[in-house]
């Protein structure tokens, strides 16, 4: 017995000296690359790396910024190595290392490479107290450890074959051989101490035992130091400097009490809306240009208004005129020619050339023209010119309606100038998008016709017959000559037709109607014109131009914009056009939303602009500013006073003329028709995310956002 204690204290000693034997100089780190950046991070300097050693030098503002990095670890030894990923800790309360394979074993085989993924996050906020001018450096020193233990694989099942896969990384001997030898020398152990009668000799040996037997199997191990320097910078946010100053002056800055709607099918009581109406501290440079702080959302971004291009890092008023994208008017072109056009443009200010792009080969004809009617031409087969034009309308088989657009001198708080829309003399025109389905026609009857308050119809036949009152009269005189309310009529005596006409407005003698056909009634064409699922098909002439100048300047900087929402309200607010019982003694008209002029609601689904709603799409997340957000901010003239230009809200309809909002600097808000041409400033909204880097707000040190 006294022999078998000695072979096994004898056959234990190897183990225990080969663990100070490990060479891992093998192990080394081979490539590491930026993966994924996530909010605020920026790389300060690119990641170095040597051997087994990695330096990293970030900056970090918000918590949930994140680094994710492709790393390669290398073992060019001939053992299998383990990552111990519970060794990867730091002590800090602030930053966060996590490491993940990217087959989801955490084995480093022997001659090959291992591909994982080093984040760093930033998890928890720096308390204000430990802020050194708003900076807080977080250096950190950790390691992760590499060895051959079987003893724990957290992201491997262990099975029989995984355990075979691990070496002794000295000896090669499997690593169940040894499982085995440990398992039988602790037998042994336990046999003969059971069999020991000296209690004190028994209990010596199992101290021994339980010192020995965990130390057979030689454990190399080798660390991966991550040294970082990370500095957290806590910048104001753009949102939360604007509420400040709500709390501190809230003549500067008001909260809005209210319900709005900045989520598409949401209309919410507000919580997060401030308007600014600060004289000097509503000046914004992002991505280029100057902008003006309209209010912030309840989704918690802020919504600007262009307002030029900054010289020298400053919005003043004092800037010249600047080169813009003007509306030359509307044509009719003939387009009986193989022309190339593109589904949209770039353009060069300083040449003052435009370049259609995405270009196909097409000739205007009955069977062609509505694929082309949104498209862009420089009108020959060359795709750059000097005017472009817009297909803006069909006009016969061979011609088209085309707006023309030039490069020349605007104001430096316009972007452009356009119309909002070429009128027909049809209220669809008031749509930010519209599908246009009814042309209003007028007459001027010299003879005697029959004139209905009602109508009856079969479809058998697909007759109108009128009913109701049923009264006959000639020719017209400015107070209609008694027709009253009867709207309907067929243009003759007989009372039937298959194309029935609905009087909406008679003035200068002359009656202005739209025609119903397939038993269609006044309430199917309003629904058809505002409310229906397909209403949004055509761009407005605005959009367009907006569109363009969006894909040409602001394109890269889409992840920092918010998808909210821009209203175009088409509610009909009074509706004395198209109510049948209403009296046709004066001209009568249709208004929009103008009794919730103040309200930042949107009623409508359909009116409800945004990147998510599919009835109200925008190509990209800009539009204009809406009549309640000026009506609420009605005191404050600093982003009015260079004026002209067009908001989004429809304003009415009136016998035969189309009317949206635009604002002057003297009456702040008015009404003009769509056709006219007016400047052009786009709206915005900045995500909740965006960090002033530095400024004061004013026109000579605007907020800088990055």
């Amino acid at each position: 017995m006294k022999y078998l204690r000695i072979f096994i204290i004898i056959f234990l000693i190897p183990f225990i000296a080969l663990a100070e034997e490990c060479d891992v100089s093998n192990i080394t780190i081979t490539s590491m690359e930026p993966n994924k950046i996530e909010g605020n991070t920026e790389v300060i300097s690119e990641p170095t790396f040597e051997d087994r050693t990695i330096n990293l030098n970030l900056k970090m503002h918000d918590v949930g910024d994140s680094i994710s990095y492709d790393m390669t670890i290398k073992n060019d030894s001939e053992e299998d190595y383990m990552i111990d990923e519970d060794t990867f800790k730091t002590d800090s309360d602030y930053i966060e290392y996590t490491l993940k394979t990217k087959d989801n074993t955490n084995v480093v085989k022997a001659n090959s490479t291992k591909e994982v993924s080093l984040i760093v996050t930033y998890k928890k906020e720096v308390e204000d107290d430990k802020l050194t001018n708003n900076k807080f450096n977080a250096s950190n020193t950790l390691k992760l450890s590499l060895n051959t233990s079987e003893k724990e694989q957290p992201l491997d099942i262990i099975t029989t074959d995984n355990i075979k896969e691990v070496k002794n990384p000295v000896t090669s001997v499997s690593s169940m051989m040894l499982i085995s030898i440990i398992l039988l020398t602790s037998v042994i152990i336990i046999y003969i101490l059971l069999k020991r009668k000296n209690k004190y000799t028994k209990y010596l040996l199992i101290i021994l035992s339980m010192i020995l037997i965990p130390t057979v199997y030689a454990i190399c191990t080798c660390d991966i130091e991550v040294e970082s320097t990370i500095e957290i910078e806590k910048k104001q946010k753009l949102f939360d400097t604007i509420a400040n100053i709500a709390k501190e002056d809230n003549s500067c800055v008001t909260k809005y009490e209210g319900e709005v709607t900045d989520e598409v099918g949401k209309n919410v009581t507000a919580t997060n809306v401030y308007f600014d109406k600060c004289e000097d501290m509503d000046n914004v440079i992002f991505g280029g240009f100057c902008w003006k702080v309209i209010r912030t959302t309840e989704t918690g971004g802020t919504k600007l208004i262009y307002f030029g291009e900054p010289v020298d890092g400053k919005c003043e008023y004092n800037r010249e005129q600047h080169l813009g994208i003007k509306d030359n008017g509307q044509e009719i072109h003939n387009l009986n020619n193989r022309y190339l056009y593109g589904n949209s443009y770039i353009y060069d200010l300083n040449n003052r050339i435009f370049r259609i792009i995405n270009t196909f080969e097409e000739t205007w004809s009955d069977s062609t023209y509505e694929n082309l009617i949104g498209k862009y031409t420089c009108k020959s087969q060359s795709d750059t010119c000097t005017t472009l034009y817009l297909i803006n309308n069909y006009s016969d088989s061979t011609s088209g309606k085309t707006i023309s657009y030039i490069i020349d001198q605007v104001k430096y708080y316009y972007m452009g100038m356009s119309v909002y829309n070429y009128a027909d003399s049809t209220p669809e025109l008031v749509g930010y998008m519209f599908n246009k389905k009814y042309m209003f026609k007028s007459f001027s009857p010299y003879s005697t016709y029959n004139y209905g308050s009602s109508f009856t119809y079969d479809a058998n036949t697909n007759t109108y017959t009128l009913a109701g009152d049923i009264i006959s009269k000639g020719s017209y005189s400015t107070t209609n000559n008694g027709i009253g309310n009867h709207h309907y009529t067929c243009w003759n005596t007989s009372n039937t037709c298959t194309t029935l006409s609905y009087i909406y407005s008679i003035s200068l003698n002359s009656a202005y109607y739209v025609e119903l056909i397939n038993g269609r009634d006044i309430n199917d064409l309003v629904e058809d014109m505002f409310y229906a699922q397909n209403v949004n098909k055509y761009n407005s002439n605005i959009k367009s131009l907006i569109d363009s100048w969006y894909f040409n300047n602001m394109n890269k900087y889409t992840d920092k914009l918010e998808d909210t929402v821009y209203c175009n309200n088409r509610r009909i607010a009074k509706n004395e056009a198209w109510d049948s019982t209403s009296d046709l003694t004066f001209p009568r008209s249709i208004s929009f939303g103008n009794d919730i002029d103040t309200n930042l609601i949107c009623p409508n689904e359909t009116d409800q602009f945004s990147l998510s709603n599919n009835k109200a799409k925008l190509t990209y997340p800009i539009a204009l500013i809406t009549n309640p957000e000026v009506e609420n901010n009605i005191n404050m003239k600093s982003w009015y006073s260079p004026a002209e230009y067009w908001g989004m809200s429809p304003k009415g309809f009136y016998t035969y003329g189309t009317y949206v909002y635009y604002y002057t600097a003297y009456s702040m808000q008015s009404l003009n028709s769509i056709g006219n041409v007016f400047g052009v400033r786009p709206v915005i909204s900045i995500k909740n995310n965006a960090l002033i880097s530095s400024g004061t707000g004013s026109e000579s040190e605007p907020w800088i956002i990055e």
